[in-house]
C-alpha cells in the first residue's frame, strides 16, 4: 500500500525552545564578531554579532545523520567541515558562502569515519583528516586524499604553522609527529602516561615548538615538538580536560574545558582553578585577540556561554539554537493554552519547561535537578500535578518546579513511558517491567511480577473490560486485572504502541524499525492483522481530544505526520516542518483540536494549527487525494 498527499499550503515555524549539543566552535579570524558552530545533531549555525543570537545559514540540517565535531576556516575564507555517522562513515565538505550551501569534498572516503580536519594556514588546499582507521593528506582542497598513516583511532590532528611537512596526530593511546609529510611517523610519548586520549592539540603562535594539549588524564605541554612532555593537573577537580587554549594575549593565560566547567591559569599551567559552574561540559573554547575578554564556550547539550569580563561571568547565549530534544509533551487540560515539555540530554539547560500561550514563548521551570526525563504525565490531584518517568527513576511535583522522588528509589531503574488511567492509577513502561501506582504516583511496584523490559503501554480493552498492553522484550503482552498473556501471532518487536476504536472495533497499533503493524486482539487473546500505512522505522503516538481519540504515525522515511481520526479510520496527514526531523512526541490542545505540540530528536519542539490534509492509499500506479484544509507551524 503507497499513501500519499496533496502538497499543503502549510507554514511552520520552530518553538523557541534554545539549546544544542556543541561539538565544534570556531572564530573567523577575519571578523571576531562572526562564529561557526557544529552540532551533534549536524547542524552548523553561525552567529554574526558575537555569539549573542545564531541562526541556520541554509535553514535546514546540512549534514543529517552526522556529528559535526569539526570546523575550520582555510585562508580564502572557505568553511570546512568534518562529521562522522552516526551508522557509520563520515563527509568532509567545504562551503563558499558561509554555510548556505556545500559540497563535499571526501571522494573515495565516504566509509571514513573522520573525527578531525586540519588546514594548512599558507596553503587553502593542503588540509589532513584524521579518524578512526588512519590520517589522509589532500593537496588540490580536498579532489583527491592520500593515506599517509594507519594510525587507528584519530581524535586530533595539527599542521605545524611553518612547514606543512610536520604534521601532528592525537590517538586514543598518545600521539605521533612526522617531520616529511608523512613518509615516517615517531611515537611521542615520553612522559605520558599510557592511555593518554589526545582530544585537542593547540600551539603557541609565537613558538609552536611548545605545545598543549587536552588529554583524559589533564594537560600536557611540551616546549620541544613532542619529544618530552611535562603533565600539569594541580587544582583540576577532575582529570578530563576536552580542549586547552591559550590567550592571545598573554602566554601564561591558559583555560582548559573540562567535564567539569573551564579552569584558567594564570602561570604557565602550574596552577589552576575553576572560573565556572562545574555543571558544564565543555567541549571546546574560542578565544580571538580582537576581544581579549570575550571568552566563547560550547557546551555539550547546553549550547553556549560567553563571557565578556574574562571569564568572572558567563552568560548563556543560545538564541536561535534549536539542537534540543523534547522527550514528551504535557498539554495541560485545566488551563488554555498552557503546555509543557520536557528536555532531554541538554545539561544543565534539561528539564521541565511551560508554556503559557500555546507554544509562544517558553520557561524552565523545574528548579530541582532532574535526570533525563522520558515521559511526562499531567494529573487532575492538586498535590501530584506531574508524575515524570526518568532515565534514573519515577518523580512527582504538585507545582514543576520541586521535585520529589518517588519509590522504589533504592535502585535504578529507566522509565520509558508513563500513562495515567485515572487521578489515583498509573501504569509505567520500565527497564524493569511494568510498574503501577496507585496513589497519583508518590509510590510504585511491579505489576503482577512482569519483570522483563517493556518500552511503551496502551489502555484499552478486552472484550468488555479494560486491558492494559504492554510492548515489552517479550512481544505485546495484555493485563487483564488478574495476569498477563501473550497475544498470539501479534508483532514480535516494536518500539511504540498506540490504541484507538474506529468504527466501533478497537486497533492496536505496533510500530518500530520494521514497520507499523495493525490489529485488532480478540477475547483468546489473539491477533488479527489489519491494514497499516507502510512506514519502516515509525513510531506511533496516541493521544486525546475532547470528542475522540487520535493516533500519530511518523517515521523517518516520510515526510509527513499521519493522524488516524474520527469514526470511518480515514488516514489524513501533516507535512512535517523539517525534513530530517525524528518525531519523539505529540500533543494535542485539549482546547483546540486543530493545534498539535510536535517534540523532536535533537530539532526542538513545533506547533501546528490548522487542518491536516486528507490521505488517500492508492497502488504504485498513482491515484488522487483530496485536500481538506490547511494550517500553518507557529513558533
Amino acid at each position: 500500500m503507497l499513501v500519499c498527499a496533496l502538497p499543503s499550503s502549510a507554514q511552520w515555524r520552530r518553538a523557541a525552545l534554545f539549546g544544542a549539543d556543541v561539538r565544534a566552535l570556531i572564530i573567523d579570524p577575519s571578523n571576531p564578531d562572526t562564529l561557526y558552530l557544529g552540532t551533534s545533531g549536524g547542524e552548523v549555525y553561525v552567529s554574526h554579532d558575537g555569539a549573542k543570537s545564531w541562526a541556520s545559514p541554509r535553514n535546514g540540517v546540512p549534514f543529517p545523520g552526522y556529528v559535526v565535531d569539526s570546523l575550520v576556516l582555510d585562508r580564502s575564507g572557505r568553511l570546512w567541515a568534518a562529521s562522522w555517522g552516526l551508522w557509520g562513515g563520515g563527509v568532509i565538505a567545504v562551503s563558499d558562502d558561509g554555510g548556505v550551501t556545500w559540497t563535499r569534498r571526501d571522494a573515495g572516503l565516504h566509509d571514513f569515519s573522520v573525527r578531525a580536519i586540519a588546514v594548512s594556514p599558507h596553503d587553502a588546499n593542503f588540509l589532513i583528516a584524521g579518524g578512526l582507521t588512519g590520517v589522509y593528506r589532500s593537496t588540490d582542497g580536498g579532489e583527491t586524499w592520500e593515506k599517509i598513516s594507519d594510525q587507528q583511532n584519530i581524535e586530533s590532528v595539527a599542521i605545524d604553522p611553518r612547514t606543512n611537512e610536520r604534521l601532528y596526530v592525537g590517538t586514543w593511546r598518545q600521539g605521533y609527529r612526522t617531520d616529511d609529510g608523512g613518509t615516517t611517523w615517531k611515537l611521542i610519548n615520553d612522559g605520558m602516561v599510557l592511555d593518554t586520549d589526545m582530544f585537542a592539540i593547540t600551539f603557541d603562535q609565537q613558538n609552536p615548538d611548545d605545545m598543549w594539549v587536552a588529554t583524559c588524564g589533564w594537560v600536557y605541554n611540551t616546549k620541544n615538538r613532542g619529544d618530552h612532555w611535562i603533565r600539569y593537573r594541580d587544582g583540576f577537580d577532575n582529570r578530563r580536560v576536552q580542549d586547552v587554549k591559550i590567550s592571545p594575549c598573554d602566554p601564561d593565560t591558559l583555560f582548559a574545558g573540562t567535564v567539569g566547567g573551564l579552569y584558567r591559569s594564570d602561570d604557565a599551567g602550574k596552577n589552576w582553578f575553576r572560573i565556572s559552574s562545574e555543571d558544564l561540559v565543555i567541549n571546546t573554547i574560542a578565544l580571538d585577540a580582537q576581544r581579549p575578554q570575550r571568552i566563547v564556550l560550547g557546551v555539550e547539550g547546553d549550547g553556549i556561554y560567553v563571557s565578556d569580563d574574562a571569564g568572572k561571568t558567563f552568560t548563556r547565549s543560545c538564541d536561535g539554537l534549536r539542537n534540543l530534544t523534547v522527550t514528551s509533551i504535557a498539554a495541560d487540560p485545566a488551563a488554555t493554552k498552557h503546555v509543557y515539555a520536557a528536555v532531554a540530554f541538554g545539561g544543565v539547560s534539561s528539564g521541565i519547561y511551560e508554556s503559557a500561550d500555546a507554544g509562544l514563548t517558553w520557561k524552565k521551570i523545574s528548579a530541582t535537578p532532574l535526570p533525563s526525563v522520558l515521559s511526562l504525565t499531567m494529573n487532575d490531584d492538586p498535590q501530584v500535578k506531574f508524575v515524570a518517568g526518568t532515565e534514573k527513576g519515577f518523580f512527582w511535583s504538585g507545582d514543576g518546579s520541586a521535585w520529589t522522588q518517588a519509590a522504589p528509589a533504592y535502585f535504578p531503574i529507566r522509565v520509558d513511558k508513563v500513562i495515567r488511567f485515572n487521578r489515583d492509577r498509573f501504569f509505567a513502561a520500565t527497564s524493569e517491567g511494568v510498574f503501577t501506582s496507585r496513589d497519583s504516583g508518590r509510590n510504585w511496584y511491579r505489576l503482577a511480577d512482569l519483570d522483563v523490559r517493556a518500552v511503551d503501554l496502551g489502555i484499552g480493552s478486552l472484550g468488555e473490560n479494560k486491558a492494559l498492553f504492554a510492548l515489552t522484550a517479550n512481544g505485546l503482552l495484555v493485563f487483564d486485572g488478574a495476569r498477563w498473556s501473550v497475544i498470539e501471532d501479534a508483532p514480535a518487536k516494536g518500539r511504540t504502541i498506540a490504541v484507538r476504536n474506529i468504527n466501533g472495533s478497537q486497533f492496536v497499533f505496533v510500530a518500530g524499525a520494521q514497520g507499523v503493524h495493525a490489529g485488532r486482539v480478540d477475547i483468546d487473546r489473539k491477533w488479527h492483522e489489519a491494514e497499516a500505512p507502510d512506514a519502516q522505522f515509525a513510531s506511533v503516538f496516541s493521544a486525546s481530544r475532547s470528542d475522540d481519540d487520535v493516533v500519530f504515525l511518523t517515521s523517518r522515511e516520510q515526510r509527513d505526520v499521519l493522524v488516524s481520526a474520527g469514526s470511518a479510520g480515514e488516514w489524513s496527514a501533516i507535512p512535517l516542518p523539517s525534513r530530517t526531523a525524528e518525531v519523539s512526541s505529540v500533543a494535542v490542545d485539549p482546547f483546540d483540536a486543530h493545534r498539535v505540540y510536535v517534540g523532536t530528536v535533537r530539532e526542538g519542539l513545533f506547533v501546528f494549527e490548522g487542518v491536516a490534509q486528507r490521505y488517500e492509499t492508492k497502488s504504485a500506479e498513482g491515484a488522487a487525494s483530496v485536500s481538506t484544509g490547511g494550517g500553518y507551524w507557529r513558533q
